[in-house]
């Protein structure tokens, strides 16, 4: 098949006020482990998983507290479930709750599980353009210029019932490498290959934050 750029289908966040925003953080209430969040005092963003019918992402915080808590959940509006940032739950999650990946909705999973997958020590982050680096420093013109050239979209190159196939681009602490992601039916991701495009980038490290 011809290999495919994917823009995302979830669309940006959006947020949530009024009586609708009171139910939601009752719900989060109920799912989150942490501290109460009271409703006068919560900001909530929320945008769709087309790959989970009837389920949006929600962040939510309380920019009052000290320190700034903050929490992100799963909820369909009549359930919450507070985000666990491993591989397993999401996957599992997912699956319970009819996963529905195609070649309209496998990107953003991908893009999905990337973003808020973060236990382990091989955290990756996906690169689509130079400006999604994370610059500890800025480039030089010229060095701008040549990544601009190397990176690449997340780009469908295979699929089948069982497996799609992608290209990414993907950083690793101050490297960044050209990728090739497996995704079963179920929701496994497996990164089947990585070749590094360029190493000791000046990026804030995505484990240690500096």
């Amino acid at each position: 098949m011809t290999a495919t750029n994917l823009s995302s289908n979830a669309g940006g966040f959006q947020k949530l006020e009024g009586p609708k925003a009171k139910k939601m953080v009752d719900r989060l209430n109920m799912a989150w482990p942490g501290s109460k969040f009271e409703a006068d005092k919560t900001a909530l963003y929320a945008r769709s998983m087309p790959f989970l019918h009837g389920w949006q992402l929600v962040e939510a915080s309380d920019a009052t507290a000290l320190p700034e808590k903050r929490c992100v959940i799963l909820d369909n509006g009549d359930e919450s479930v507070a985000l666990q940032y491993d591989a397993a739950f999401i996957q599992d999650f997912c699956r319970a709750r009819e996963l529905r990946l195609d070649r309209n909705t496998a990107a953003d999973y991908v893009r999905f599980w990337l973003e808020y997958v973060r236990s382990g020590t091989e955290k990756f982050m996906l690169i689509e353009n130079v400006d999604d680096l994370p610059w500890r420093e800025e480039p030089t013109p010229q060095a701008r210029k040549s990544l601009a050239k190397a990176v690449t979209p997340l780009t469908l190159t295979d699929a089948t019932p069982a497996l799609y196939k992608f290209h990414a681009c993907l950083l690793f602490r101050d490297a960044l490498f050209d990728c090739t992601l497996d995704v079963t039916y179920d929701g496994k991701i497996t990164v089947t290959s990585r070749d590094p495009i360029v190493e000791d980038l000046t990026v804030v490290d995505s484990l240690t934050g500096f």
